[in-house]
């Protein structure tokens, strides 16, 4: 502390001696009789609404490019589906795909940069994901293949989702983890992975009473095993299932910040710049820091609360106790050779 003060005093003293050499302290308030201010008081609530303003644009631009995405890979899965396309087709599909990533970097970067990370999760998630898991998950899709409250189908219900977000969505958030992403486990400007995925997809398992008593207390020992198998490895293996690569990744054989290859002037004069384009590569670290996010994530503590283990813990008793009063009663009548 008095070494401190030694310093303060010899930062004020030579602050007072010169004072065009020494900068300003933020923290501290400036007197209300200067014209300095009263200037930066009259400029705040002008600030403040231009971020505000900027703010609402980026989100709304990413939230417009997030539905374009959407609705070109809905197109593209129908023409697979009647076998028509062609290489100019793929090649159109792969330049709108460069265009999207890129318009959607600079939002994310953009809402970031102003603090406004959450922002962004919830576009994602709001545009992106939550209309996907609302036309997929449902008490029928939960129970498809066995009887009512089986949830026979949890586990292809969990692959579906899966696939469709990394066939969709899958580059976005390549994107983000290697922008944002960090190897080590602090937290992130943007997280998608938990926030815009995860986060959605437990709070609709968890708000729609009929499929959260069939998951979390189903009443028969077996089918809640089962649940909890099943949407444990699905949580374990999130982040490696939506962010490992693509098959336009894998064919563009290209990672980081561009090819480095300089752009090239086409016939008609026109320069493609796309080789500078940055291109994510996700790496095993930033897979193993975003799969642990997920698991720090808040609604995942939420999440395994639901989990009636008591009630689990009863019928595993009562079951093993009926086997032993069986054993037990053959021994009496048919004696220890039964």
């Amino acid at each position: 502390l008095a070494g401190a003060d030694n310093n303060n005093t010899t930062s004020s003293g030579t602050a007072a001696n010169n004072p065009q050499s020494s900068l300003p302290n933020l923290r501290a308030p400036l007197p209300n009789d200067t014209d300095k201010a009263q200037f930066l008081m009259k400029l705040a609530p002008r600030i403040r609404r231009l971020e505000a303003d900027t703010v609402k644009a980026l989100t709304a631009t990413l939230e417009e490019v997030l539905g374009q995405m959407k609705s070109r890979k809905e197109d593209e899965r129908e023409h697979q589906q009647q076998q028509v396309g062609s290489s100019l087709d793929d090649a159109a599909s792969a330049e709108a795909e460069e265009r999207d990533l890129l318009m959607i970097g600079h939002c994310l970067r953009g809402l970031a940069l102003l603090g406004r990370g959450k922002e962004a999760e919830g576009a994602f998630a709001r545009v992106a994901i939550m209309p996907l898991i609302r036309s997929k998950v449902s008490m029928g899709r939960l129970d498809e293949g066995g009887a009512r409250g089986q949830c026979t189908g949890l586990s292809s219900l969990l692959d579906d989702i899966a696939i469709a977000i990394h066939g969709s969505f899958g580059s976005v958030l390549r994107l983000s983890e290697a922008t944002f992403g960090a190897a080590d486990d602090g937290p992130v400007e943007v997280d998608l992975v938990s926030a815009g995925v995860w986060a959605p997809l437990a709070t609709a398992l968890m708000a729609d009473p009929g499929i959260k008593m069939a998951l979390f207390s189903p009443g028969i020992a077996g089918i809640l095993q089962s649940n909890y198998v099943a949407l444990d490895s699905f949580l374990s293996e999130l982040a490696s299932s939506l962010l490992k690569p693509g098959a336009q990744a894998e064919g563009n054989g290209s990672g980081g910040r561009g090819s480095g290859l300089p752009p090239m002037p086409s016939a008609d004069g026109s320069v493609d710049f796309t080789p500078l384009y940055f291109h994510p590569s996700v790496s095993p670290e930033l897979v193993s820091a975003a799969q642990s996010r997920v698991h720090r994530h808040p609604l995942t503590a939420d999440f395994n609360k639901k989990w009636n283990l008591p009630i689990y813990y009863q019928l595993r008793f009562g079951e093993c106790c009926t086997r032993l009063n069986k054993a037990m009663t053959r021994v009496q009548k048919e004696g220890w050779g039964a």
